[in-house]
């Protein structure tokens, strides 16, 4: 089972049946045939399974590649529902890897108590944030590779899409920290990276003019 993009929430996993174990959370279930399987999950959100047979000995078989039969397939497949079960009740969806998206996301969520809306299938990760009394936009978070701003590579970037005031997006607009709004009205809207090129409080403070702006008719 894929844990990719999810972030362990000890609340979550202490409702499902785990318990403390000093710094690791512990549960035992029974799959098949009188088999057992201990789940650990530290600290940091990492899971590692421990599979018994009846007798309490420790059972490997369904790890060992090419290894064939009805019961090893039983076991597998219990194993893997198993960590599809904790994966979905233990932990929450984190669409974002940069520390500073996760930043803006909570920011958004402690100061104007918006979620993220994820309207296009076709870009599971792109997040649009709306405000509450005339739903517009002024908050948008994108992934996309860095070289479509022109900037060296192409490894994937997050971007925030802010509203702005035309006449400061033209003292702005630097290539480097801000951009013109990538696939946003290029008048109205800039575009920063989230990979700690600006300082946290400098984003929240435009964010929080953002916010202002789409206040306006």
């Amino acid at each position: 089972m894929n844990f990719a993009n999810k972030r362990f929430n000890v609340a979550k996993t202490l409702n499902c049946g785990f318990k403390r174990d000093g710094k690791l959370f512990v549960r035992r279930d029974e799959i098949v045939n009188g088999f057992t399987a201990e789940i650990i999950i530290d600290a940091g959100g990492s899971v590692t399974t421990k599979i018994f047979d009846a007798d309490g000995e420790p059972y490997t078989l369904h790890l060992v590649e090419g290894a064939s039969g009805s019961f090893v397939g039983s076991v597998k497949a219990a194993h893997e529902k198993l960590l599809t079960e904790v994966a979905a009740n233990c932990f929450d969806e984190q669409i974002y890897s940069s520390a500073q998206a996760l930043k803006v996301v909570a920011h958004i969520r402690e100061k104007f108590s918006d979620a993220p809306e994820f309207l296009w299938d076709k870009f599971p990760n792109f997040a649009v944030f709306r405000r509450a009394d005339n739903r517009k936009w002024y908050a948008v978070i994108m992934v996309l590779p860095r070289n479509k701003l022109q900037l060296t590579g192409t490894d994937e970037l997050e971007i925030l899409n802010l509203r702005a005031l035309p006449d400061e997006l033209d003292a702005l607009i630097d290539g480097e920290k801000y951009f013109r709004g990538w696939h946003m009205n290029k008048r109205h809207w800039l575009t920063l990276t989230l990979d700690d090129t600006l300082a946290d409080e400098e984003i929240f403070s435009r964010l929080e003019q953002s916010y202002r702006l789409a206040a306006r008719k």
